[in-house]
């Protein structure tokens, strides 16, 4: 089954950056682990899910918002 290569976002490669080169408030330094965690999960999903052998979809990048809150 192909996949499309995941690339790191933008977004956690200037947390990456700015994490080596400056001090953080404990707020910014969870979200900087927060994004680093979801971006691994994201490749070991990508990781086990090429092994499914069967006919399948998988939807990447997609956002699902709640209808009712809007």
């Amino acid at each position: 089954m192909p996949f499309k290569a995941r690339t790191v976002p933008g977004k956690l490669i200037m947390l990456r950056i700015l994490n080596k080169r400056m001090d953080q408030t404990v707020e910014e330094k969870k979200y900087y682990l927060y994004q680093e965690k979801g971006f691994e999960g994201e490749v070991q999903f990508d990781l086990l899910t090429e092994r499914i052998q069967s006919e399948c979809y998988f939807l990447i990048n997609l956002l699902l918002r709640d209808m009712l809150f809007l």
